[in-house]
């Protein structure tokens, strides 16, 4: 199911997990307390809660009565036509999210960090670090793609970006864009999820964060960071676990991820870097007893990635940029049957289904920084190895897959005054799917010193999932506009229109029109608010009528409070999934989480922190399928010291 290499398949399974769970948690609707089973874990929070009665009491700072998000268009950058430029001067609909934002909220995984995006629904399969699905402005899962640092995690074989096993500690920042970016990316008909980490931290020879988080069914998260430069050598280093018996039944998960980075600082400011990235999961996904199944699938996850880059300006406003990059990716699906062991009758003959995909690329860019414009000019190339050996029986199992695929992209950010317009352009060699096209136009215009209004029309593609056989490519024609305004006192405003007409041999055409809306406050006592709605109407365009399956409504609220020694976020979200009836979908209410953080100790260069998180506080119930329940309510609580 975590493959979803066969559609016909998941929701089999799927009413078979759901008809498990239930039983399961109507004869077990209380989950045991904590059980201290991890020595690392439970020390150092004892060490935490210990260090946090005998601190001096926590000292009050002035609050910064500045809400970062106010002037963040003005100030910061996104990517999102691959290379650097103020988020005023970017046309697509791009929402960034940042380290603080990302630990206020206890993150464990990316996944934790999508859930609070207005535009995004993600489907999860259980508690930290299992499966879970990204939808972006209710367009597929599979056409979501997912980068760490500018490489895609994807997998070739499904086109599924598996968000949780990217741990939340490693990230930066992430820059989201909604709605198809196939002029600077190639695939990318639903968006681009592109994560970006930490860098080395200059000025220190050495500095660092330990983390480390128990709670219910002895689920622990232990994360070890260490950073800093000598000379001109910068590194970053990370460490962690996440275990757990499981939020969930059967969802247990044991992984250990690491993250490693390297750079360089050339003359010129150019700059050599490389970076490592591991992750390893095993997991629980379905446990369905006899006499309905009498099923246990246990798939186990890996994925590495290692690129090499180097950077360096060609003159005072030319930039070149060359990398190159390896990935494996291998996924075991078992199968067996609960009462003996056996392989499950399901299969006929090998008891785990074996997928390993290889890719190998480069990439290059230049990057022209005129006084009114930014063109970049690039190409991807890819080497993709897949070998799948299906346990389904299927008559095309084993096989093996190479592809070659290769792109090239233009795109120039032309600013007048206020207005910035930014045409881009891409071609892409599929080798299996044809050739693709993919145009697109954007603007900005600064109304005001407060109002910025955008829009953006391009069309994008999606591949298939990559097979024995072809199959064509999924295009779509997304047109979005929207504004932001500060111009209202003490509140900061983004609404945005868009229209997405999806279609293609393999897919039911249909058209989705919606609409996005987000609102915060300035902090007033330290505490703001902000909520988030999407809506979306799903048709055919046959018929008119509409398309199931599709998110229809999308709610999220944050409450915030932070005065630089104490911080909470309360979180609700809802998903109004408009599943098929026969699916049992449960859109009941929001969903609230509870993070709350203290710092108990702080000097110039180290601090301690405690926190706490209730997930799920009042116990709702908010699902796609019956068949994968959400987890109930859940605590957990940690301590995080830096150095």
């Amino acid at each position: 199911m975590n493959n979803c290499q066969d559609t016909n398949r998941v929701p089999y399974l799927l009413d078979i997990r759901s008809l498990f769970l239930l039983l399961s948690r109507a004869r077990n609707p209380i989950m045991p307390l904590i059980k201290p089973q991890h020595t690392i874990s439970t020390f150092l929070v004892a060490l935490c809660l210990a260090l946090g009665i005998l601190a001096c009491p926590a000292w009050g700072e002035e609050a910064d009565e500045t809400l970062g998000l106010f002037s963040a268009w003005q100030e910061e950058a996104s990517t999102a036509s691959r290379a650097p430029k103020p988020l005023s001067q970017t046309a697509e609909n791009v929402t960034v999210v940042t380290a603080p934002e990302i630990e206020a909220i206890n993150a464990h995984t990316l996944a934790d960090v999508l859930d609070t995006i207005p535009g995004i629904q993600i489907q999860h399969n259980g508690g930290p670090g299992i499966t879970a699905y990204t939808f972006i402005q209710s367009t597929d899962f599979i056409h979501t793609q997912v980068y760490v640092d500018g490489v895609s995690i994807t997998n070739v074989s499904s086109g599924f970006s598996d968000v949780s096993l990217i741990p939340a500690n490693i990230i930066e920042r992430v820059e989201i864009v909604k709605g198809a970016a196939s002029s600077a990316w190639g695939q990318a008909l639903g968006g681009v999820i592109n994560v970006i980490t930490k860098s080395p931290e200059r000025g220190r020879t050495i500095s660092g964060t330990a983390t480390a988080s128990i709670g219910e069914r002895t689920t622990t998260d232990d994360s070890l960071e260490l950073s800093g430069a000598r000379g001109r050598l910068g590194y970053y280093l990370s460490g962690s676990l996440l275990d757990s018996k499981g939020v969930l039944p059967n969802t247990r998960i044991d992984s250990n991820r690491a993250y490693a980075k390297l750079a360089y600082d050339l003359p010129n400011h150019g700059q050599l870097w490389g970076t490592y990235f591991y992750t390893h999961a095993d997991m629980g996904d379905l446990h369905a007893p006899a006499p309905a199944y009498d099923l246990d699938e246990k798939p186990d996850k890996l994925f590495m990635l290692g690129s090499l880059g180097v950077r360096y300006p060609l003159g005072d406003r030319l930039e070149l940029e060359v990398s190159g990059h390896h990935s494996f990716n291998r996924t075991n699906n078992s199968y067996f049957n609960i009462s003996d062991g056996a392989i499950w009758s399901w299969q006929t003959s090998l008891p785990t289904s074996i997928v390993k995909e290889q890719v190998s690329g480069a990439s290059a860019k230049l990057v022209w920084r005129g006084e009114n414009n930014l063109l970049v000019a690039g190409s991807d190339y890819n080497h993709l190895e897949l070998f799948n050996n299906s346990s389904d029986g299927s008559t095309v199992s084993p096989f093996t897959r190479r592809v070659d695929r290769w792109g090239i992209y233009l795109n120039d950010t032309v600013t007048v005054g206020p207005v910035s317009v930014t045409p881009g352009v891409r071609f892409d060699h599929t080798q299996t799917a044809g050739d693709q096209f993919s145009p697109s136009i954007g603007a900005t215009w600064q109304l005001t010193g407060a109002t910025l209004l955008r829009a953006y029309t391009a069309r994008g593609y999606g591949l298939p999932v990559l097979g024995l056989t072809d199959s064509p490519s999924v295009k779509i024609w997304t047109t979005q506009v929207g504004a932001e305004s500060s111009a209202i006192p003490y509140i900061w405003a983004k609404g945005t229109l868009f229209r997405n007409q999806t279609w293609g041999n393999t897919v039911e055409q249909h058209m989705a029109l919606g609409t996005e809306l987000e609102i915060r406050t300035i902090p007033v006592w330290n505490t703001s608010l902000g909520t988030g709605y999407t809506f979306t109407d799903t048709t055919r365009t046959s018929d008119g009528n509409e398309v199931n399956n599709y998110a229809r409504h999308t709610v999220q609220v944050a409450l915030r409070y932070n005065d630089k020694t104490y911080r909470g976020v309360l979180t609700g979200r809802h998903i109004f999934w408009n599943s098929d009836p026969s699916e049992n979908g449960h859109y009941g209410g929001l969903l609230w989480d509870l993070h709350l953080g203290a710092t108990l100790l702080k000097r110039e260069n180290s601090s301690l922190e405690v926190f706490f998180s209730a997930h799920n506080l009042f116990n709702g119930a908010q699902y796609y399928f019956d068949q994968i329940p959400n987890p109930g309510r859940w605590f957990e609580g940690g301590m995080r010291v830096r150095f």
